[in-house]
């Protein structure tokens, strides 16, 4: 299941099990805005932990794709200095390839061999490469393959921040429940034939 499929189906459940006739019910505030439920329910402590929990994740996740970024630009400008690249309009393959192969012809030739005809590329100038060294290839390799690990991470902090909203509207609907409860009482009760004794938890909303 993807994300936008739990995120859907998360905020029908939260419209289901929170309803309220005045707006907003406190769970769809939390889903929508984490710790905002949690303060519409006079539970300031637990709304900073997940309105601070929020601002966090947001900030690591766009310092995370910032760096990605720089390292992308990194890599392309250093092939384009030592590859002789042009790096306009190329998807995420080439670049790999770029990594992988000394050069395009070499790359051509050993797809050759075992007959990839459709990973071959063509013979112009815009997608030849030649690097001038295998010590500048292997620096540009540590260049990309940084830039996919910031990329992942940021995938990861989003998962992140998508959980943060659903525990958050759990949370709030937890609260919600407990504050419309009036009435807890403990009755203790003895059965006529066995002589069974036990106690009966009764909780009225």
């Amino acid at each position: 299941m993807d994300k936008k499929k739990v995120i859907i189906i998360s905020l029908i459940c939260c419209i289901a099990f929170g309803q309220s006739n005045n707006g907003l019910s406190p769970v769809v505030k939390s889903f929508l805005l984490p710790g905002w439920g949690e303060y519409s329910l006079d539970k300031p402590e637990r709304g900073r932990i997940f309105s601070l929990s929020e601002t966090a994740l947001w900030t690591f996740f766009a310092g995370a794709l910032i760096v990605s970024h720089n390292y992308s630009d990194l890599y392309q400008a250093y092939a384009a200095d030592y590859a002789g690249v042009n790096t306009k309009n190329k998807e995420r393959q080439f670049w790999l390839d770029v990594g992988n192969y000394e050069s395009m012809i070499a790359h051509n030739e050993e797809h050759l061999r075992f007959r990839e005809f459709d990973a071959l590329y063509p013979s112009e100038s815009e997608w030849s490469w030649e690097w001038s060294s295998d010590s500048k290839r292997e620096k540009y390799r540590d260049y990309r393959v940084a830039s996919d690990t910031w990329a992942l991470g940021a995938k990861f902090i989003a998962g992140s921040i998508v959980i943060n909203h659903i525990v958050s509207a759990i949370d709030a609907l937890y609260l919600q429940r407990i504050s419309r409860i009036e009435v807890v009482s403990v009755t203790p009760m003895i059965h006529p034939t066995s002589g069974r004794s036990g106690l009966s938890l009764t909780i009225q909303f």
